[in-house]
């Protein structure tokens, strides 16, 4: 398959089989990743991979976090939303945290996007690998607890959760996308 191809075929399916995604396929996933293009090459990206019982413990860590962030729900809803964090890390067999660790070197944005292209690297490569992925992140991203708990810096910053298993069904979504040319002013 073309590269043209695999891009317009890749597609975020978060419904995966319980099968163990072998540690060669992660491996080779974040492979991929570390080769994204960035500035004075900073390689500014960070992984944690959680799988098997670390999704549990995760899990925990994030409904622990999630409690203490529902004042002003009610009950139930404070509930739902702790349970729901609990059960996050449990979508699919692993999950990739990827951050990025801003060098100073460049403007940050720069390095948010390098990290934004290291993780589409990682979607291509398991999209050619037959895993199913998607990206998520969410308020639970953005707490400062849970980057110490993933054995962060203060400075880095979530940019996705990516969950990666084996699609638990065959998937054809089709997918439209407006043209380029209805998006793009040439100066020539």
């Amino acid at each position: 398959m073309g590269v043209l191809d695999l891009i317009k075929s890749r597609r975020s399916i978060g419904v995966t089989a319980e099968k163990d995604v072998p540690d060669e396929v992660i491996q080779g996933l974040l492979e991929a990743a570390t080769w994204a293009p960035n500035h004075k090459k900073t390689e500014p990206w960070k992984f944690r991979v959680v799988k098997g019982e670390g999704r549990v413990k995760l899990g925990e860590e994030m409904a622990r976090i999630t409690a203490g962030n529902t004042e002003g729900l009610s009950e139930e809803e404070a509930a739902k939303k702790v349970e729901k964090a609990r059960k996050g890390p449990l979508r699919a067999p692993v999950m990739i945290v990827v951050a990025v660790s801003p060098s100073g070197k460049v403007p940050e944005i720069e390095e948010t996007v390098a990290a934004g292209c290291a993780i589409q690297n990682l979607l291509l490569y398991a999209t050619e690998q037959g895993l199913a992925t998607i990206v998520r992140t969410g308020d639970i991203a953005y707490a400062p607890e849970l980057k110490d708990y993933l054995s962060l810096e203060a400075a880095d910053k979530i940019v996705g959760l990516i969950y990666v298993g084996y699609p638990k069904r065959e998937m054809d979504i089709k997918a439209q996308r407006i043209p380029a040319e209805e998006k793009t002013i040439w100066f020539k």
